[in-house]
């Protein structure tokens, strides 16, 4: 929707993902999640290609890039919803063309948000990351998750 704010934006799509299979699956507990970057205000997407994913890269260059994902938990049997949104910054060090090309040559982070893989030789372009949990960069927050679990009488450590 235009002009919706990114915490709007990340929780509308996790909530209609989960949602969205509760006729296949009636009983169930079903996850949904989704994921935006922000930098300078301005959501970035999936790069899709190098040339755009070196542009990320160089606009996140000494800056902080915020992400948002949105978690739904919705219980199919009771109609119950949960939801959240946790964000997590990465401040990204100061990043010299050379190795932005080498990272990108490397990684071909062309599906992922911001340009980067955090679980592989992304880490390399970080500074500091901060957030709940770490989890959340690569897009499920687990402790959350496992939180709405346990509300719906679901503890993952006795299953």
């Amino acid at each position: 929707m235009p002009g919706e704010a990114p915490r709007q934006l990340v929780l509308r799509l996790a909530q209609a993902k989960a949602q969205s299979l509760a006729a296949r699956f009636p009983n169930h507990l079903i996850i949904g999640s989704d994921q935006i970057c922000v930098l300078d205000g301005e959501i970035t997407g999936k790069p899709l290609t190098e040339e755009k994913a070196r542009q990320q890269l160089a606009k996140a260059s000494g800056n902080i890039v915020t992400f948002y994902t949105g978690l739904a938990l919705y219980n199919s049997a009771s109609g119950h919803l949960q939801t959240e949104v946790e964000p997590f910054d990465v401040h990204f060090r100061h990043l010299s063309e050379a190795e932005i090309d080498d990272y990108v040559r490397k990684e071909h982070p062309l599906h992922c948000a911001g340009s980067f893989k955090s679980e592989g030789l992304g880490i390399a372009l970080f500074e500091r990351l901060e957030g709940r949990d770490p989890n959340t960069l690569i897009g499920l927050p687990l402790i959350a998750l496992c939180q709405m679990l346990r509300r719906e009488g679901f503890n993952p450590l006795q299953q």
